[in-house]
């Protein structure tokens, strides 16, 4: 079994000012044998870091569509922000990447008990209010994720992995927990166990039957996030 981040920032990311050299130490440290390197709009924090040789990298990124962030996974090039959610997923899916729906409600939180839609004929139907907390969650971006993440831990309130959980569920989606880590303390406060892989195809497969493990942030984290983004600004 290993352990597997599959939500991290480096320095590459605005928000973020972890050099990849530290980012490695923390991840030795915490016993993360893997990580996923997901920066905004970018993939050169994720080459760097498996350029260095110290840990095992997923080069992933996230990207900002139209609608709202999406995940892409295995990635062999940036794929440039501000493009609609389906041209995001083509251009993944194009490089044999996994498109993952990272953090669901960070943003708009949605209880579990609240209508999320139905499943008719093996396919989940997303109501009209869930699709207004995230417009990302419509019904012809869900049928095409291989991914979702639950745990995410600079989520605000953990009740809403529940609410992730179970839209996750219904939409028949494996499920990935990352820390969404931007400072290195962060490292592993979320992570999955999984069997090995060696591809995205066999990655895929083991997910499926990883166990997620995870624990939400302190808010203070995201003090370090507006401060490294202030200092981007200044450059």
């Amino acid at each position: 079994m290993i352990s597997v981040d599959l939500h991290v920032h480096t320095c590459a990311s605005v928000d973020c000012g972890m050099p990849v050299e530290v980012l490695a130490e923390a991840c030795l440290k915490k016993g993360i044998d893997c990580v996923a390197i997901t920066d905004h709009n970018e993939i050169e924090g994720a080459f760097a870091l498996r350029d260095l040789g110290k840990v095992r990298v997923i080069v992933g990124e996230e990207i900002r569509t139209t609608h709202g962030e999406l995940q892409g996974l295995f990635l062999t090039e940036h794929i440039q922000g501000g493009l609609s959610p389906q041209e995001t997923i083509d251009l993944i899916k194009a490089q044999g990447g996994l498109v993952c729906m990272p953090h669901p409600f960070i943003r708009s939180p949605y209880p579990a008990w609240s209508n999320f839609g139905y499943v008719s004929d093996g396919a989940f139907v997303p109501s009209s209010r869930l699709t207004r907390a995230n417009g990302l969650l419509t019904r012809d971006v869900l049928s095409r994720l291989d991914l979702m993440e639950t745990v995410n831990s600079r989520t605000p309130l953990k009740w809403n992995w529940a609410a992730c959980r179970k839209l996750a569920n219904l939409c028949g989606l494996p499920q990935t927990a990352g820390s969404d880590s931007h400072t290195p303390g962060e490292i592993g406060n979320a992570y999955i166990e999984m069997d090995d892989f060696t591809d995205a195809t066999s990655f895929l497969d083991s997910v499926k039957r990883a166990r997620l493990v995870g624990k939400a942030a302190s808010p203070a984290v995201h003090y370090s996030s507006t401060m490294a983004r202030f200092r981007s600004s200044d450059e």
